[in-house]
């Protein structure tokens, strides 16, 4: 028998959606803090969040005659109709977030609006009036969380322990805490302090303070067309990704178009690892949907590969840049870590290059007409008179690198070359430089090589499934442009009479039906099995670490290398050189 779910039943299975643990709880109260133009932001937990949560702002606040409503399923003030969800400038909008946290919890609210006397507190327990009262308070909201899915056990049991459910609220507050680098956040768990900001703007300073391996001087700045932000130097990387924080137009998403944009920017420059990054994505509010997930938390883009291309094409400007080349006696790992409170400490020795880093950093708050498009009319008169407005920045240039400025100084163990610059040592890896020449030049011939097959003795056939051989045949033009004479043999069967002239017949038939089960999709024209094969001829074809080489050939070595699209690692990923600058040798000699 179909039936209609009670509203009590249905407010629960709702607030599961939105709320999945505590981490989802924080974010959502803490949106709406930034919303209501919150220059300072407490968060507090105990027990992981899922005993308590205190979000306390001094936001614009909540008007008494209203406070009842904002705690009803899809009551907002940032959308009244379908067509607004083209223009969202909000990081909230769907009425859901108080509804949802209320309905799993034992929820306290006090609040107050900068023109009244008093606030109003209403106390709710799984989405009821308790009660409701007027009470002396600061401008502001405080909403506190307490027993969280205590009438919800199916859920509460799924949480993990509460060590990781504070770790993940922490992370999340320290990510909003540098986009919002304006917002002073104070983090409290367990009653102990975790970290403060200082809210003054300075965005590399909250970072540094934040993730004490995010170093001013491994980072280079990115700008191009709708991204703004910083990267690692290619040798600077983590294990995971916990070091990349994307912002779109203000609000923390994960995206796979932003991460395919990043990797592919570093043009096979990253050996191992990832990146640090912290992106700012531009977008107009109708070029991207941020209603697909109940969370918020992914986002649909409209253009998505010019959003990508925009992306890679930024971030291989800064590492393509002479800023992008390793240094020998870089930190790799993070170092003890420093109180969270304190501000990132640098070893730059340009104390001109540091300044000029941050005066760039600075320029990437959050736009402040994305907030106040957001707010009612008393909360930006009352925001306005604290926040002041983003620092203004020059454009970035960066400068490809200079092969001609490098003097040749000296050869070591047969292997690496060191050539001077103006305040730098340059230690080129002949073996690495080599096979990046190579590399290039047999990749260069491929591509415009008519890629002629050679004929086999016995050709070979290759069954399929039904849907395969009905399907378009976009996939015989592919790998005839590899080299493969494929053609149809009937019954849901090809047959091959020729095979590229890189591979094995071993190697093309199984990259055949590799390619038919659908694991051979090209990538930029380039298939990934091709790339392989012509990695391993260059890797080959280069002279050996221990071939010694004659100053002539160097200088071939060098001229060559300096010629190539990206002459500053090999196709593995490895670095063809590395910088040692002056001032790390007079460190050294503890002249500095």
């Amino acid at each position: 028998m179909i039936k209609v779910l009670d509203s009590f039943t249905a407010d629960k299975i709702a607030a599961g959606e939105v709320i999945e643990r505590p981490v989802s709880a924080v974010k959502e109260l803490v949106e709406n803090s930034i919303d209501a133009g919150a220059t300072q932001i407490i968060v507090e937990i105990r027990g992981g969040g899922k005993s308590y949560i205190r979000i306390t702002d001094n936001g614009c606040g909540i008007a008494p005659d209203e406070a009842e409503t904002a705690f009803l399923r899809h009551a907002t003030s940032k959308i009244s109709s379908v067509s607004d969800l083209d223009e969202i400038v909000s990081l909230g909008f769907r009425g859901e977030a108080l509804a949802s946290i209320s309905a799993v919890s034992r929820l306290t609210m006090v609040s107050r609006t900068a023109d009244e006397a008093t606030g109003i507190k209403l106390v709710m327990h799984g989405g009821r009036l308790v009660s409701s009262e007027r009470t002396g308070a600061n401008t502001g909201t405080t909403i506190i969380v307490e027993d969280l899915f205590y009438n919800t056990p199916a859920r509460r049991k799924f949480m993990k322990s509460d060590a990781r459910e504070a770790s993940a609220v922490t992370e999340l507050v320290q990510q909003f805490a540098i986009y919002y680098a304006g917002i002073k956040f104070m983090m409290i768990n367990n009653s102990r302090t975790v970290f403060a900001t200082k809210g003054d703007g300075d965005v590399i300073a909250a970072a540094g303070a934040l993730y004490p391996d995010i170093h001013a001087d491994r980072l280079i700045p990115v700008e191009g067309d709708m991204i703004r932000g910083y990267v690692s130097d290619p040798g600077t990387t983590r294990t995971n990704r916990k070091g990349q924080f994307f912002f779109v137009n203000g609000r923390l998403v994960d995206s796979p178009v932003i991460e395919k944009g990043l990797t592919d920017g570093y043009s096979g420059r990253i050996f191992s690892g990832h990146p640090l990054a912290i992106l700012f994505i531009d977008q107009e509010p109708r070029d991207i949907d941020v209603n697909i997930h109940p969370g918020k938390r992914e986002i649909r883009f409209l253009r998505q590969d010019e959003v990508r291309q925009n992306i890679t094409d930024a971030v291989n400007a800064a590492v393509m840049s002479g800023r992008g080349v390793p240094e020998a006696f870089a930190v790799r790992s993070a170092p003890e870590e420093a109180p969270a409170a304190e501000t990132a400490k640098t070893a730059d020795p340009s104390e001109n290059a540091q300044r000029s880093i941050r005066d760039y950093l600075r320029g990437l708050e959050r736009p402040e007409e994305a907030v106040q498009a957001s707010r009612d009319a008393s909360a930006a008169a009352a925001a306005d008179a604290v926040r002041e407005e983003p620092a203004q920045y020059e454009s970035i240039s960066h400068a490809p690198f200079d092969f001609s400025e490098l003097v040749f100084k000296g050869y070591v163990f047969d292997t690496y070359i060191i050539m001077q610059g103006e305040d730098s040592l340059y230690v080129f890896d002949q073996h690495a430089a080599h096979e990046r020449v190579f590399y290039e030049r047999f990749m260069d011939g491929y591509r415009n090589s008519t890629h002629i097959p050679q004929p086999v003795l016995t050709p070979f056939t290759i069954n399929v499934s039904a849907d395969v051989y009905l399907s378009e045949r976009n996939h015989l033009d592919g790998l005839r442009s590899m080299g493969y004479d494929i053609e149809d043999f009937g019954d849901r069967t090809f047959i091959v009479r020729g095979v590229p002239e890189y591979m094995t017949l071993e190697e093309a038939d199984g990259f055949a039906r590799g390619w038919f089960e659908g694991s051979g999709e090209l990538r930029g024209g380039m298939n990934e099995t091709v790339r392989d094969k012509l990695i391993m001829r260059s890797c080959k074809s280069a002279v050996k670490a221990n071939d010694s080489l004659t100053e002539k050939e160097i200088s071939d070595l060098i001229g060559k290398l300096s010629e190539c699209g990206n002459p500053f690692s090999c196709p593995h990923g490895r670095p063809t050189f590395i910088r040692v600058t002056s001032y790390e040798i007079e460190r050294s000699f503890r002249r500095k």
